[in-house]
């Protein structure tokens, strides 16, 4: 597993990846809370982005939603010093974990499985809410190009003095002839006869 720490001070950094390697991790890469851990963390590969910091401000929260809107991989932050209102904060912001105080190694290790289970879950919500966006954009279009089927036969009724059938075909060939969608050749017709009325 690719892990990327990123930690306040040298102390935090050292005590955080001794605790992993304890449970069996090892980290890859280690940023500074200072440096250009956010450009990294965007763009490497990162399979877990641990965070040992002091406590997240506004700054902080700021770019972990910001990544996470980038960033599919779990997040977990270890904050020494937060309210439960910053881990609120945090969580909203889209931190898979945030756990405060003191870590030991069995702590640290059933956060990481947490984080891991949570963002797994979060991703395939993400992935069902996107589903039913398209489905719901499709039943909108399908309702829409309905409707303007109806009023398109309705208006080659009215004006060809055609049953509802025959206004039906005539619009079905008119789009198999111009090898346009059903939908697009009423509204064609609607606008037509906006403009020649």
């Amino acid at each position: 597993m690719n892990i990327a720490l990123v930690y306040s001070n040298t102390d935090q950094q050292n005590h955080t990846a001794i605790q992993l390697d304890e449970v069996g991790y090892t980290v890859n890469k280690a940023f500074s809370l200072l440096s250009s851990w956010f450009h990294s963390a965007s763009h490497e590969a990162t399979d877990l982005l641990v965070f040992s910091i002091d406590r997240p401000n506004e700054s902080f929260l700021n770019k972990l939603s910001l990544l996470r809107k980038q960033s599919k991989f779990p997040i977990i932050i270890f904050s020494h010093d937060a309210s439960h209102e910053v881990i609120e904060k945090t969580i909203m912001a889209g931190a898979d974990s945030c756990v405060i105080g003191t870590l030991t190694s069995e702590r640290i290790l059933s956060v990481i499985e947490i984080a891991i289970a949570r963002n797994k879950i979060n991703l395939q919500l993400e992935k069902k809410v996107a589903d039913l966006k398209r489905e719901i954009k499709s039943l909108e279009s399908r309702l829409s190009d309905r409707q303007d089927i109806d009023k398109a036969k309705g208006l080659l009724m009215i004006s060809y003095k055609m049953n509802e059938a025959d206004a039906y075909n005539a619009l079905r060939n008119m789009a198999m002839d111009t090898g346009n969608k059903l939908g697009d050749v009423a509204r064609n017709l609607i606008s037509m006869s906006k403009i020649l009325n």
